[in-house]
């Protein structure tokens, strides 16, 4: 198990190495004005050592990491993501597009992702239902994704969240079913993030499709397979990328302005701007580390009541309420230095 502490490491490098040498798949600080800090060429490299870490550790472990059928599919967005990192003039609207048939097929063919029930009664009975299940599944995978491209804007948030998911995942299930079973991916994502918070790789596109799918699947299967988790677990994990993709829509078209254009207007942009500690070289990364920080309670919570749905809505209701309250004195701070 620990020689992926040595072999992901080596893996990254390479790939970084390679992605350089052939300048493919590399985030140019001209080309991105939406990200922050940005001052040198850094590879996108995020989906592409994903996914060869889980091909390693298949190979490694003599059996696949993930189904055949999952791994196929992660390829799929893989390919659709890198698409959309190194083809600038592709459409926001292409991009959901293909998401949404490569979330269709994912869906269909591996029904047991499906949402079967999430303890609030108004879903239940959407989900009751073999359509409502589909489209109740889709909506939250699509909004998953495009809330984490939303996210990915400094350093070590995106890859931090999803870290720390993984981490009170693998605590649950040690709970519940008396194993780790996260472990490996858990070691892969501490190694990114710490090449990340260092401006060595970036996720791009093509590591937050695939680890948004990744993830996903991860969860949803977690909560179905064991029903002393209540599925509000989901939610209070993953409340964060859910509520920055349909906040940021609903922002922009109250401003009429494209909902899928870019912008500078996101909390941990905002944030960014409002940290006065100009002596850090990298304000970036610790702006990422500082968010993940302050989110740390609602993981801790998550998992301390993996098994009681009312105090985790009552711990999403508060998070969520902090957030627009931050967001609303952050940006009227923001307009204000603007004036």
């Amino acid at each position: 198990m620990y020689y992926n502490l040595l072999l992901f490491p080596l893996l990254l490098f390479l790939i970084n190495l390679i992605l350089v040498k052939l300048v493919f798949l590399i985030d140019k600080p001209s080309e991105s004005f939406h990200k922050i800090e940005k001052t040198k060429n850094i590879p996108l490299s995020g989906g592409l050592f994903i996914f060869f870490c889980l091909i390693l550790m298949s190979l490694i472990n003599f059996q696949f990491y993930v189904e055949p059928k999952i791994l196929f599919f992660l390829s799929l967005i893989l390919i659709l993501g890198i698409f959309s990192d190194i083809r600038s003039s592709f459409s926001p609207k292409g991009r959901i597009i293909f998401q949404l048939f490569i979330i269709i097929f994912f869906v269909m063919i591996n029904q047991e992702i499906l949402i079967n029930k999430t303890n609030i009664e108004i879903l239940d009975l959407l989900v009751t239902s073999k359509i409502g299940k589909y489209l109740f599944t889709i909506f939250c995978i699509i909004t998953l994704l495009n809330g984490f491209n939303f996210m990915d804007g400094v350093n070590g948030f995106v890859s931090g969240y999803i870290l720390s998911i993984l981490v009170i995942l693998n605590l649950i299930s040690l709970k519940v079913t008396g194993n780790y079973y996260f472990n490996d991916l858990i070691y892969l994502f501490f190694i990114f993030f710490l090449f990340n918070i260092f401006g060595q790789s970036f996720l791009g596109d093509n590591g937050v499709y695939i680890s948004s799918i990744l993830l996903s699947y991860l969860v949803i299967n977690l909560i179905n397979l064991n029903n002393s988790i209540s599925p509000i677990v989901a939610v209070s994990l993953l409340w964060y990328p859910a509520i920055e993709n349909l906040f940021t829509i609903v922002r922009r078209l109250s401003k009429k302005k494209m909902t899928y254009l870019p912008d500078k207007l996101h909390l941990h942009s905002l944030i960014y701007r409002r940290l006065n500690i100009n002596f850090l070289k990298h304000k970036n990364s610790f702006t990422g580390i500082l968010i993940n920080i302050l989110l740390l309670p609602n993981f801790i919570f998550s998992y301390l009541f993996y098994d009681n749905s009312l105090y985790l809505g009552m711990i999403v209701i508060m998070y969520i309420t902090i957030y627009l309250i931050s967001y609303s004195l952050l940006i009227k701070k923001f307009d204000d230095d603007k004036g």
